[in-house]
């Protein structure tokens, strides 16, 4: 009797347990080094992270979960069985810097390539499809946090330029008594609308512009992918001529397919002197370092965004003030569904950014989500705030 007690009182907790947590760090395998922007998704189901700057990474699993694959352009493939011993993983990816082709030379302009290119990933984005996502914003003034929000954000789309947004959950911290001299931080007026984030991000407006400028420098190698696939990666960068253009960047692509895998677009170092400073009613800003990425999912027939993140900093000018400003959006898509469901009218979000939400949250999801997790230096600086 005693036994039939004890089972029953365990079944709920045997129910409940659902799921089983991951967590680790991906490293290179010849050099040690930890390795950033890992795609970490799990077999037969739509459920994925990505590993932060220090390649740590921590994901959530249905505990029928078998294995995960770890996904990195530049490495080898590597697919980890789960083992009911550890929920501690240590990856090691080998680096497939296999030979890069030499330069591919076309009969016809790369601008036509490029162009193909886009407009197919344009026709391929998957509409009838919910995005379960993590989102976080952080600004800092002179190396200290001014605002920080994150939340759990699922999109809704109703077509290829426009979606709906559900915040699930977030939180926010905003600390402008300590910066009263600061305003309103500028540097927000250049963070992404979190409502536009991933339909923008199909419409590939920045990397066409530099792709049909004519004062750019354009060329296209090919490599192998540890999958078999023939992927092409065009580079481009000003010519040295160029007074007036200042990124440069990569844009890796499946040339078979027609569809663009991930876009790295930064300051080009040899041209940051044609960046100039821009002025915005009572203050000017000059940047000082700009860094765009995104990541592209084709999966069962899915073709979705599955990272977005832009990084700034700037000197920032008001009055006689003078201080540096630097923001960062980060954006990931933790699962994804086939659906025609339309979310409730009251329930849709529409501000630009969660920092006017402030605590909006039932649990703490940032600890048991698949969220892209803090560096050591990010924690630090929230610790000392919640200190």
């Amino acid at each position: 009797m005693k036994l039939i007690t004890y089972l029953f009182l365990l079944f709920p907790v045997l129910m409940f347990a659902q799921n089983i947590t991951y967590s680790g760090i991906v490293r290179d395998k010849s050099s040690g080094k930890p390795i950033e922007h890992v795609s970490i998704s799990v077999y037969d189901s739509n459920i994925a992270t990505l590993t932060n700057s220090e390649g740590r990474f921590r994901i959530t699993v249905p505990v029928s979960a078998k294995k995960i694959n770890f996904n990195h352009l530049s490495f080898d493939r590597l697919d980890y069985v789960f083992s009911n011993q550890t929920e501690n993983i240590n990856i090691y990816l080998i680096d497939s810097s296999f030979d890069l082709e030499e330069m591919i030379m076309y009969n016809r302009p790369i601008k036509d390539i490029i162009k193909e290119v886009i407009d197919n990933s344009k026709a391929k984005f998957s509409k009838d499809v919910k995005l379960n996502t993590y989102y976080r914003e952080m600004m800092n003034v002179d190396d200290k946090v001014y605002s920080y929000a994150d939340g759990m954000l699922n999109y809704y789309f109703k077509n290829k330029s426009a979606s709906e947004v559900v915040v699930d959950q977030s939180r926010a911290l905003v600390f402008k008594d300590d910066f009263k001299n600061y305003e309103d931080a500028p540097i927000k007026f250049y963070l992404l609308d979190l409502q536009t984030i991933i339909t923008s991000a199909f419409k590939f407006d920045r990397i066409w512009k530099i792709v049909k400028n004519k004062n750019y420098d354009l060329y296209i190698t090919g490599k192998k992918a540890s999958d078999g696939r023939e992927l092409k990666i065009l580079y481009f960068e000003p010519s040295d001529d160029n007074l007036e253009d200042y990124y440069k960047g990569t844009m890796i692509f499946d040339e078979e397919k027609k569809l663009v895998l991930e876009i790295n677009i930064e300051l080009s170092p040899k041209h940051i002197k044609n960046l100039k400073e821009e002025g915005r009613l009572i203050y000017k800003v000059h940047f000082t370092d700009i860094k765009f990425k995104q990541i592209f999912n084709d999966t069962d027939n899915r073709y979705f965004l599955a990272y977005d993140s832009r990084r700034i900093r700037g000197d920032v000018k008001i009055s006689n003030h003078r201080f540096s400003v630097g923001g960062i959006h980060e954006l990931i898509t933790v699962n994804s569904t086939i659906t025609n469901e339309r979310p409730e009218p009251k329930k849709v979000y529409f501000e630009k950014t969660l920092d006017v939400l402030g605590k909006n949250y039932k649990n703490r999801f940032w600890e048991n989500q698949n969220v892209i997790l803090l560096n050591q230096k990010e924690e630090e600086m929230l610790r000392k705030i919640n200190d």
